[in-house]
């Protein structure tokens, strides 16, 4: 007997001196290295440290067992399963739905004073009122609140392993049931509220009693956080020399995934950035390539066509000063010169109006090929149809196709004009599944559309319509008249 006083002294100092826990709100601390009365190892009571004194005592005919150094050095307080049980005088558990609390608990068997094999670590179920429990199987922890059927099972992953059990209420909900500080498991749980009962340790009163060791049991009036409760739990780890579960933040694992993460996520900005800059390199070189070809284009069509009219005017000045000074009549060259300027301010407008940034979509440029159409054909002795569609939508071309599509409309219709004799001429265009239809057809003389020409017309033609990567089709007879069909992708 003192030998067990001696040892229970030398480990009161010993846990005081380390013992650091919150005492705010502390209702009841139980631990068997202080305050524990024994007789010939069974305890008598065991006394509150918390300052309340809300001191167990035992209340059954057999006592729980104490025994020493069953815990790393710490002894313990044994419950048989059969007929033992302790309780505390009736203090208000949990006032306002709220508080939190703590075991270091064993389960060593099925519990034989239950049908259910169910041990109870504490409850308040009887007194003024059926409260609430706190128990398991050696398979699985409950928690009952005291209504029928809302018994909450929690599947245990080891049976008969010490651990800290905790469960703390912060709403009028939900239980939180923590394992070796790691939540396990939300409950819900009906409103009912403890009142001011005595604290059932090891037993419900009389029936379902645990089988299995309690080292320590910390009960508080008031709710924790996750971070709250994790001073209690280090000082229980510590104490007893276990090892909780580190946080997945904290594992080898998740710096590792973090590193890499950030590895990955450095390289990812980097290709990123670099890939961002290589594509504006590439957009702002595509941008001139864009530009030199647009020059290019333009630089061509000024020579092909303004040039051209220029050297065809000066050769036809020449021609009238020669006829001029041997005094012939210049009616004709002065015609010509006419004719010729004509058609070089026509395609200088072509070109500007190409250009304007403001004539860049699908509808302006039918709106003014069908003006262009009206004043070529108007004063001719054809009659004509031009039929393009009401409804357009907003379709963005550049300068090549805007230019190509109208001189060679332009310049079918006005070959249809100058050489077919037809008294009838309809230019259509249709829309359809992103592509542009044209048909020009006249009921004139028409030509073998199988034989080469030495003209430049078709062939001009032909080459405006391939620049555009589009297709063309030439139905034609002599006596039969012609039919155009060309289409572009837009």
């Amino acid at each position: 007997m003192k030998a067990i006083l001696i040892f229970l002294s030398l480990t009161f100092i010993a846990a005081f001196i380390h013992a650091q826990i919150p005492r705010e709100g502390l209702d009841l601390w139980l631990k068997t290295d202080a305050g524990i009365k024994v007789s010939a190892n069974k305890v008598l009571s065991w006394n509150d440290q918390s300052g309340h004194n809300n001191n167990a005592v035992t209340k059954t005919i057999n006592p729980p067992l104490f025994f020493s150094d069953q815990l790393n050095g710490y002894p313990v307080v044994r419950f048989n399963g059969e007929d033992n049980g302790m309780a505390t005088p009736a203090f208000q558990t949990f006032p306002g739905k709220r508080g939190c609390i703590f075991l270091v608990i064993r389960v060593n068997g099925r519990s034989t004073s239950s049908g259910a094999g169910f041990g109870t670590f504490v409850s308040t179920y009887y007194g003024q009122s059926n409260t609430w429990q706190f128990g398991s199987t050696v398979s699985s922890y409950s928690y009952y609140d005291g209504v029928e059927g809302s018994v909450n099972p929690v599947s245990s992953d080891r049976p008969g392993e010490w651990g800290i059990l905790a469960f703390s209420r912060d709403n009028d909900s939900t239980m939180n049931f923590y394992k070796n500080g790691m939540l396990i498991k939300s409950l819900q749980i009906n409103t009912n509220q403890p009142d001011i009962n005595s604290l059932k340790i090891g037993f419900n009163d009389s029936v379902e009693v645990l089988n299995g060791d309690i080292a320590e049991i910390i009960v508080y009036g008031r709710s924790f956080t996750g971070r709250e409760m994790s001073p209690v739990n280090t000082y229980l780890a510590k104490k007893y020399a276990f090892t909780l579960p580190r946080p997945f933040w904290q594992s080898w694992w998740f710096y590792g995934l973090l590193a890499l993460l950030v590895i990955t996520t450095s390289i990812a900005i980097t290709k990123f950035i670099a890939t961002r800059k290589l594509k504006k390199q590439l957009a702002e070189l595509e941008r001139q390539k864009v530009l030199d070809e647009e020059r290019r284009r333009i630089s061509q069509e000024m020579h092909d066509d303004i040039c051209a009219g220029l050297t065809q005017i000066s050769l036809i000045s020449e021609a009238a000063r020669g006829q001029a000074s041997q005094g012939k009549p210049l009616s004709s060259e002065l015609d010509d010169i006419s004719v010729t300027s004509r058609q070089l301010v026509d395609n200088i407008s072509e070109i500007i109006w190409s250009l304007n940034p403001q004539h860049g979509t699908l509808d302006s440029l039918l709106a003014h090929l069908r003006e262009q159409l009206n004043k070529l054909l108007e004063y001719s002795d054809i009659e004509y149809q031009v039929l393009f569609p009401i409804q357009i939508p907003s379709i963005e071309l550049d300068n090549q196709q805007r230019r190509n599509i109208l001189l060679v409309t332009k310049e079918i219709v006005h070959n249809s004009l100058k050489h077919s004799e037809a008294r009838n001429l309809s230019v259509k265009a249709i829309l359809a599944d992103h592509e542009l239809k044209f048909t020009v057809a006249d009921d004139g003389t028409g030509f073998n559309s199988g034989l080469t020409y030495k003209g430049n017309g078709l062939k001009n033609i032909r080459r405006r319509i391939e620049e555009l990567g589009g297709k063309l089709s030439v139905e034609s007879e002599p006596g039969k008249g012609t039919i155009f069909t060309y289409s572009f992708s837009i």
